[in-house]
């Protein structure tokens, strides 16, 4: 190793959680030895650390640094070290609070797939709980995939939404009036573009990290239509009125790790926990379903997709094969 454990790790830390404040917690030192030691590594490896708009970047060559990550993550995962683990922001705090034992969990606020999958490939976190259908294909050279929960998508509106009071006579042009809530382009693009076919999707919200009052908060306005599963439905600070239309997304929590650790004894730990924590989402919500039950019989342990099969509206839909949305009729 050419920098210690904790020194690489002060870096990577403050890159993944954001503050030297984070950093220091979770690492159990102080704020002034965390800039000491990202200085020390930074000048190391001849590279600048900058912060722009709210997120670290490390600017210059990086090859050798990684090259020391992977080092630095074979000795965390064969020599018990804490491992770190990052999760959706609708997830996360059920999955991993409090974290699982061994792994250090990260802040749950991630509202797009590109941050969390870049740490996980530059091997500065070690797992990541994504959101299916947006993650990692079968065929991706460095990830493995575990597929633990599948569950329907909802429309969301306020009990004052003129939709909210049609009952079950709403047709696709009926919705097509108000503004459905929309992340910047390309957050989560399998999901953006099965909800843009269905013409939804179109009010983005200017959101870098999750924020409550910008993102549930926001269907709290009369006239916008909103997403939901039976997960999120708590999040909302006031009660919502689920639209009777059925779309075609069928979404879900999906473990994401390096695929050298794919079958390492401490993932398969931390797959027993997750999976025990899963059982529990459906005793509670019954239309949440368990990947490797019944409905997906050999995948129990699989990278494979388990849903494949009861995605394909969505998958047509995204491609523009499909028939959805049925034009201006009831969807009672």
């Amino acid at each position: 190793m050419v920098v210690s454990v904790e020194d690489l790790a002060c870096l990577d830390l403050i890159i993944w959680l954001r503050t030297g404040a984070s950093a220091a917690q979770r690492l159990g030192i102080s704020q002034p030895k965390v800039s000491r030691a990202v200085q020390s590594v930074s000048d190391i490896f001849a590279l600048t650390i900058v912060k722009r708009q709210g997120e670290w970047e490390v600017i210059g060559d990086q090859d050798l640094l990684n090259l020391e990550r992977a080092v630095h993550q074979h000795y965390r995962w064969s020599k018990d070290l804490p491992l770190r683990i990052e999760s959706q922001y609708y997830s996360g705090p059920f999955y991993c609070d409090p974290a699982p034992s061994g792994w250090i969990a990260g802040n749950f606020d991630s509202i797009e797939i590109h941050t969390p999958l870049r740490h996980l490939r530059n091997r500065v976190i070690d797992a990541w709980i994504g959101c299916y259908p947006d993650v990692p294909e079968d065929g991706d050279p460095d990830l493995s995939c575990f597929h633990l929960t599948r569950l329907p998508t909802h429309l969301v509106v306020s009990p004052e939404h003129p939709l909210a009071k049609k009952g079950d006579a709403i047709s696709w042009e009926d919705m097509r009036h108000y503004p459905s809530l929309a992340l910047p382009e390309n957050a989560f693009p399998k999901i953006e573009a099965v909800l843009k076919r269905l013409d939804l999707w179109n009010d983005p919200q200017r959101l870098k990290r999750y924020d409550h009052q910008k993102w549930e908060g926001m269907v709290s306005s009369d006239l916008v239509i909103g997403y939901a599963t039976a997960m999120s439905m708590d999040l909302f600070e006031q009660p919502k009125v689920i639209l009777p239309v059925k779309i075609p997304l069928q979404v879900g929590d999906t473990l994401v790790v390096r695929r050298e650790y794919a079958s390492h004894p401490r993932l398969l730990g931390l797959l027993e926990h997750l999976r025990s924590k899963a059982a529990e989402l459906v005793v509670r919500f019954p239309e949440i379903r368990l990947c490797g039950s019944h409905s997906w019989p050999d995948q129990q342990m699989g990278a494979t997709d388990p849903g494949a099969g009861l995605n394909a509206p969505l998958m047509a839909a995204a491609t523009g094969d499909g028939s959805w949305p049925p034009p201006a009729q009831s969807l009672a």
